[in-house]
């Protein structure tokens, strides 16, 4: 019987992972999933906890002090300093057609800072964002008819891309009349720098015989490099509100654009045979191959968002908000470059459109349930795999709501964020794995006021 010795960036050796054999997920902490073994991994989508309750729409929609990390250009709008932190904490649920297994993963959503260089006008921000997540520990079963003997191959891997952002956002166009409606135009752009590491491992042995040599193969990929976002956001009134009354109907549109880039990339791989023991010890007897941080590069596709929005408050100051958002990826450009040799992985173009809603009763109520914000939402993604010329997509229902830290606003403009999301990606047909997903998001918007202790100097005679 011949072994390959290739690394796990061949698109053959990867597909193995699901389309052969029977699945063994073993449940644990950061079990992202198993497609994160695919390119860099499972692909965080770049938004707010609150806009996770309205199935990830909300490109367009701004608020006065709340973040918008989609597009990059709605931070001119801000006039006050706002800090913003969240975290996403996944179960799920891994089955193919003869097993199943739990996992649960967390991550930090964002971590952000935005502040204004001249308020409603021009704006900074700053924060951290997940990227790309790899997470998954899978084992998969097939027999060898000439030594009549079932072999295992145990994949696992972990790490994955992050991303440190500085943005700046300012208006082209700022026009307010005396009723105080907006009619605006700004461009934002972030700079992006992407590091992490991406560490995969594949082994293979006899459990039946254990005279017979294993082999494992390994690979670590350490990415450090930038790129760069851009984006544009219009808005004005469709209804305009008057003197006599606050009714009024907005309409937002924006875009988000992502360059693709070469980002630079260093592999190390080794490649070696053991031999296995009944306690799951491994005896390294030989290293068949062996490098160590080869440069090369990795490109990562361009991204689009275009994102569409409708705010209106009724003169009982109800206040209802609906967006819709599109995205697609050009993942069928993805590859990668290492001592010349180029990779393709075949990906599709993935695309997402997701719907959402937000409601909030009544925004000057003192009645802390009237000043809730309510949100639902849904959204459809396919993604960038087919395998077995099965497409793999994800759908996912979303609920949300923001609760003021203080109930009377003009206390605090600061809220907790609470956004749950549950949804389905991948099937079970033609032999692959479904997961069903539970995901909670929380998080807290913090900006300072006047009357909050915390943010006043002290002063002293």
């Amino acid at each position: 019987m011949r072994f390959l010795n290739s690394t796990l960036t061949r698109p053959s050796l990867i597909l193995f992972v699901v389309i052969f054999g029977n699945m063994s997920a073993i449940a644990q902490t950061d079990f992202i999933s198993p497609y994160s073994i695919f390119g860099p991994g499972v692909v965080y989508p770049r938004q707010s906890v609150w806009q996770a309750g309205m199935g990830g729409s909300g490109g367009a929609l701004f608020d006065l002090y709340r973040l918008n990390i989609t597009n990059p250009a709605i931070a001119a709008n801000h006039a006050e300093p706002i800090f913003e932190v969240g975290g996403r904490q996944s179960f799920s649920e891994f089955s193919s057609s003869t097993d199943s297994e739990k996992g649960t993963s967390f991550k930090i959503n964002n971590l952000s800072l935005s502040f204004p260089i001249k308020r409603n006008i021009w704006n900074l921000s700053l924060g951290i964002v997940p990227g790309t997540s790899v997470g998954y520990e899978v084992t998969t079963s097939q027999y060898e008819p000439d030594l009549e003997l079932n072999y295992l191959t145990q994949y696992n891997g972990e790490g994955g891309i992050a991303q440190a952002y500085l943005g700046t956002a300012r208006k082209l166009i700022n026009k307010v009349d005396s009723a105080d409606n907006l009619t605006a135009l700004s461009l934002g752009a972030n700079i992006n720098y992407n590091f992490g590491t991406v560490d995969k491992n594949r082994t293979l042995f006899f459990p039946e015989d254990l005279t017979i040599l294993g082999f494992s193969s390994t690979e670590s990929i350490l990415i450090r490099d930038v790129t760069i976002d851009f984006g544009v956001h219009f808005h004005t009134n469709i209804i305009k509100r008057t003197t006599r009354t606050s009714r009024m109907l907005k309409l937002l549109l924006g875009a988000a654009y992502t360059l693709g880039s070469d980002l630079n990339a260093e592999l190390s791989t080794s490649t070696y045979s053991f031999r296995p023991s009944a306690s799951g010890a491994q005896q390294v007897p030989d290293t068949i191959s062996e490098s160590s941080r080869v440069k090369g590069r990795i490109y990562m596709p361009s991204s689009l968002t275009l994102s569409a929005a409708l705010d209106y408050l009724n003169n009982k100051k109800s206040r209802y908000r609906f967006a819709i958002d599109y995205r697609v990826q050009q993942w069928s450009s993805y590859n990668t470059t290492f001592n010349d040799n180029a990779t393709n992985f075949n990906f599709d173009n993935s695309q997402a459109i997701s719907f959402g809603l937000e409601c909030t009763p009544n925004v000057t109520s003192q009645k802390i349930f009237e000043r809730l914000e309510y949100r639902v939402g849904y959204r459809n993604e396919s993604t960038n795999l087919t395998l077995r010329d099965v497409p793999i997509n994800e759908y996912g229902i979303s609920f949300g709501l923001s609760l003021p830290i203080h109930y009377k606003r003009g206390t605090t403009f600061s809220s907790l964020n609470i956004s749950t999301e549950y949804g389905e990606q991948g099937t079970n047909d033609s032999g692959l794995i479904k997961e069903q997903f539970v995901r909670v998001y929380v998080g807290f918007s913090l900006t300072p006021n006047f009357r909050n202790r915390w943010f006043v100097q002290p002063k002293y005679d």
